[in-house]
């Protein structure tokens, strides 16, 4: 492509498309090594990976119309992704999706997948919205496709994410990914021609997460390869087989680093990535000190249930050979075993923040978490915490428990959140005591969330009655100004069954 910039329908669709050999000097990682990537600015970054990408794409980067349409992409994706509501969802979520990735349409897709992010950033921004248009209408209740829109475009964004006319989409639906693929191809439209463009688009509809395989539709590449056929006949893409098919393999690529956490052999890593999720989706955790008990009760709530509900076959991707067998298995096994420990860990996670909501309730009511546990760790001062003077096991001590599981519970995670220690001693306490089977059947019998005082007290009385003195002597100690109470909740309790 011999033009800078072309008209904004995104190139003639009646020439063929050809999609362009990747030249063996196509290396970001050498690239970014060479420009000294740690030193860069993240908007600098961006635009050095845009300018890679394009230029092998064929477009003249070093024209000033280009370098200042690169420019305004790079703002656009560094606003919406530095939004103070994203903890894990920032801008270095790009840079680490991208870094392994080396098909330029892949690299597009990764910088653009995750600017919109509806029901965490609270909306659109006022650039977003200018970008996305009329043709797009967002409620309350979701995103509707505006009846009778016909903008090119948007139409072949609308059949390769199978969104029609009428329906409220809502985030577990794809909205968000389709919001940003919508962006990304009309930001990109003056550069790139249409075929490109719907690459792009097939790789961000990939990142919806943990869709089934169902046996009318098969997997969700075989739905989107389906899709982007009907795209290609309806647009007038001129999409060859092997181009279609190729698009799809480059869109298992990147979903498959999108959800790459999963894949790691250190549960540790896995479950920091994890817990970073936890302020996105649960604005009371993003105020470090204010957040109460129910509401940190209520995060983990949601989060055991994902774990029980996620299965590896849902997490990773492929698509007609990509990737390799071996590569396939490799992620699949270790998704296994972090899904694995993942429910465990936030099983026992769950059962210890439900003791706390349990006396919080028993004693007067909801209350900010650092009234029975401790304020976190400051630079300034240590203050006592409820885990201080909590009993601690040894490995050969443990009976019915996951080596790794109390490890991480015990020793923690790789790094602390601002919400939370990275140790979680009293569900290590807890857990050592009564091991898995007894954290799930607890939580299986009880329904720990929302905490009642009838519920308070059936959680109580299943535990060991040792561990629930302990557990309240430690907590009268630091809630002075419901200890007494703390002690009458536990001489009320009925025996255990």
């Amino acid at each position: 492509m011999s033009s800078s910039i072309q008209d904004s329908t995104g190139g003639s669709s009646n020439t063929p498309f050809v999609h362009p050999p990747l030249p063996p000097a196509f290396d970001q990682e050498r690239l970014l090594a060479a420009t000294a990537p740690r030193k860069q600015t993240y908007m600098a970054r961006l635009i050095v990976n845009m300018d890679q990408c394009l230029s092998q794409l064929g477009v003249d980067t070093e024209s000033e119309e280009v370098l200042q349409k690169m420019e305004s992409m790079a703002i656009l994706i560094h606003e919406s992704m530095s939004i103070s509501a994203r903890n894990y969802h920032s801008v270095q979520h790009v840079f680490d999706i991208s870094q392994d990735l080396k098909d330029p349409i892949e690299i597009l897709a990764a910088l653009f997948h995750d600017c919109v992010y509806y029901h965490v950033d609270g909306g659109l921004s006022k650039r977003q919205a200018e970008i996305l248009g009329d043709g797009i209408r967002t409620e309350t209740d979701g995103c509707y496709l505006r009846e009778g829109f016909s903008e090119p475009l948007l139409t072949m964004v609308a059949y390769i994410f199978d969104f029609k006319e009428g329906t409220a989409y809502t985030p577990m639906m794809g909205v968000n990914e389709f919001l940003s693929a919508v962006i990304a191809v009309r930001e990109l439209a003056p550069l790139l021609p249409k075929p490109l463009l719907a690459c792009i688009a097939c790789c961000i509809e990939a990142t919806i997460p943990f869709r089934p395989k169902t046996k009318e539709t098969g997997t969700p590449m075989d739905r989107l390869y389906a899709h982007l056929k009907t795209a290609n006949e309806k647009c007038d893409l001129q999409m060859t087989e092997e181009q279609m098919v190729k698009a799809v393999q480059s869109a298992v690529l990147v979903t498959n680093e999108d959800v790459a956490n999963f894949g790691q052999a250190d549960q540790g890593w896995f479950l920091d990535n994890t817990w970073n999720l936890l302020p996105e989706t649960n604005a009371s955790l993003r105020h470090q000190y204010l957040y109460t008990v129910a509401e940190f009760q209520f995060a983990v709530f949601k989060m055991y249930g994902f774990f029980s509900f996620v299965k590896a076959p849902v997490v990773f991707q492929q698509f007609q050979g990509v990737p390799s067998d071996e590569e396939y298995e490799r992620r699949m096994t270790a998704a296994v075993r972090n899904i694995e420990v993942g429910k465990k860990y936030v099983g026992a996670k769950l059962l210890s923040i439900s003791v706390l909501a349990a006396f919080a309730e028993l004693t007067g009511g909801d209350a900010p978490i650092s009234l029975f546990m401790g304020d976190l760790p400051s630079r300034n001062r240590i203050s006592r915490r409820l885990e201080d003077t909590l009993p601690r096991f040894d490995n050969q001590d443990l009976n019915g428990c996951d080596d790794d599981v109390y490890r991480l519970l015990a020793e923690g995670r790789k790094s602390d959140t601002k919400f939370d220690i990275k140790q979680s001693p009293l569900a290590a306490y807890l857990y050592a005591l009564i091991g898995d089977a007894g954290v799930e059947q607890i939580l299986k019998d009880v329904k720990t969330y929302p905490m009642n005082e009838s519920v308070a007290k059936d959680l109580l009385s299943r535990l060991p009655r040792s561990a629930v003195v302990v557990v309240a002597e430690n907590m009268a100690g630091i809630a002075q100004s419901r200890s007494e109470l703390i002690h009458k909740a536990v001489q009320s309790l009925p025996d255990a069954p």
